[in-house]
């Protein structure tokens, strides 16, 4: 397993925004994947600057992916920096990727000198982020889903 960045293979972000376009894009009513591939790329131009994304690769294999995003919900624009668009191929689940995906994040995050770091998730996948030591804060809302606003850091 390696992680890496997505500015350091650009190419993976078509493959990345079908993945994400199949999981959750496809509800919202006028998206494409071509709209969503396009909000991919300019996650590729960094790796020290936020919105970026990470990549996890299993022999080569783009395996699953994480985002470092800025003010991912409208609904609450005081919370600046958050996680999200965790997602893990079907062919690479329960190997751990997703854990691994989230540990480099939050270490990445504090290396860029970020204190507090958000997600929102479906009541799901609430236990995996109690395992990385996220504290839940509210229910919220993002494009018709209910979620649950969670934190990691100063405001945890």
């Amino acid at each position: 397993m390696e992680i890496s960045f997505l500015a350091d293979m650009p190419n993976e972000s078509l493959k990345i925004a079908q993945w994400y376009f199949d999981e959750w894009a496809y509800t919202v009513p006028g998206v494409t994947v071509d709209m969503v591939h396009q909000k991919v790329l300019e996650k590729s131009k960094s790796r020290m600057e936020i919105p970026l994304i990470l990549l996890v690769h299993e022999d080569k294999e783009l395996a699953g992916v994480a985002e470092l995003k800025l003010r991912e919900n409208v609904n609450h624009p005081e919370y600046e920096h958050w996680i999200g668009g965790i997602y893990v191929s079907p062919s690479h689940r329960g190997k751990g990727y997703a854990s691994s995906l989230i540990s480099k994040a939050k270490s990445h995050a504090s290396e860029l000198g970020i204190k507090s770091l958000y997600l929102q998730c479906e009541d799901h996948n609430i236990d995996l982020y109690l395992k990385h030591d996220f504290k839940v804060l509210h229910n919220s809302e993002h494009n018709s889903v209910k979620t649950t606003i969670m934190v990691h850091g100063t405001n945890a």
